[in-house]
């Protein structure tokens, strides 16, 4: 079996199956999100260590396929005297069915709120529903790409891209939706996590993500308000493509009810450095119509998992091609070793 084959798995099933026996031995457990789908988890290192890396993925569910993959590569990999804390498949059961969001169609990386926060949309996103949320199933005759062009030419790409993704929270069956109240799998993660990183003295965070950015290459976004001393200083482990979320970058956008933003919060008294690992694939907008058809047949044909449209989000957040799964293998190798370089800055 070759590193691609051991590492990409079929479905979440065989992840979750190959990330317990790669963790046998270890401190590990799981959180239950239904009788099918776990979150899983594993300790490798002291259990008082004062520096600690910890990889977290899936949780935008068919983002896992890469997510994974790189965790199983970073299990084999070297560790000092840090310990490690590897969190699997943060929303299974949208990785089970090929689905950015989890069962009731929230987006995890959007539900990360204290109470009252899950509320608002960008009044652009209201005026777009009806282009990004079609109440039809997918396939047909469409002008999606002309109306794209003219919304970008109307509202600027910049302004459209963040008003897309930033999260909203009005239309239940939409793209980006970030719920109305903290999901299942988070409630359980964050308390965990929280107990296990708060006495610590340094953190460093990977959250491992796919889509953004170009083919076969990644993306690091930095959580917060980075100074830049601070910038600089990452940039010198972590390599010069670290980026802080600015929406005014090619790259960058706001989002609310982040993951990496609710730990940054959440753990006043450690350093902690939390980053967003893009691996890229088609480009936004060709991520975003995929998106859209495999959301249209969700909530209005049947969303089988042969379906075109459920293809089509494997292309966009998992590409079966070799050389891309070969790509995050590498990028997986390079950032295990800049990351444990981090934790002693």
């Amino acid at each position: 079996m070759d590193a691609i084959e051991a590492r990409f798995s079929r479905d979440y099933a065989q992840a979750r199956e190959r990330f317990r026996a790669a963790t046998a031995g270890m401190e590990s457990g799981h959180f239950p999100v239904d009788d099918d789908h776990s979150i899983d988890w594993a300790w490798a290192g002291p259990p008082d260590a004062r520096r600690v890396l910890l990889y977290t993925s899936g949780l935008h569910g068919v983002e896992g396929f890469g997510g994974g993959a790189a965790q199983l590569e970073a299990l084999t990999l070297e560790r000092g005297e840090e310990a490690i804390l590897y969190v699997h498949a943060l929303n299974p059961w949208g990785w089970a069915n090929l689905r950015r969001v989890n069962e009731a169609n929230v987006d995890l990386n959007r539900n990360f709120h204290p109470p009252g926060g899950w509320q608002g949309v960008d009044p652009a996103y209201r005026a777009l529903d009806t282009l990004l949320n079609p109440r039809t199933p997918p396939g047909g005759p469409e002008f999606f790409w002309l109306d794209v062009a003219w919304s970008v030419l109307r509202h600027g790409y910049g302004a459209l891209k963040n008003a897309v993704v930033s999260g909203q929270y009005e239309f239940e069956k939409g793209l980006f939706y970030g719920g109305r109240e903290l999901q299942p799998g988070p409630a359980q993660l964050l308390p965990f996590l929280e107990s296990r990183l708060r006495d610590r003295e340094r953190v460093v965070h990977v959250d491992w993500h796919s889509a953004l950015g170009a083919y076969g290459g990644r993306t690091l976004l930095l959580e917060g308000k980075v100074a830049p001393g601070d910038l600089a200083r990452v940039r010198t482990a972590m390599g010069e493509d670290v980026r802080s979320w600015d929406p005014s970058d090619p790259q960058g956008y706001l989002i609310r009810g982040g993951l990496t933003g609710a730990l940054l919060e959440r753990l006043p008294g450690v350093r902690y450095d939390g980053f967003t690992c893009e691996f890229g694939t088609l480009g936004n907008l060709g991520v975003l119509a995929r998106l859209r058809a495999e959301n249209r047949l969700h909530h209005w044909g049947e969303p089988r998992l042969d379906h075109p449209a459920k293809l089509g989000m494997r292309e966009a957040f998992a590409p079966l091609d070799p050389a891309w799964q070969a790509r995050v293998i590498v990028h997986a190798r390079e950032l295990h070793a800049a990351c444990r370089r981090l934790l002693h800055t």
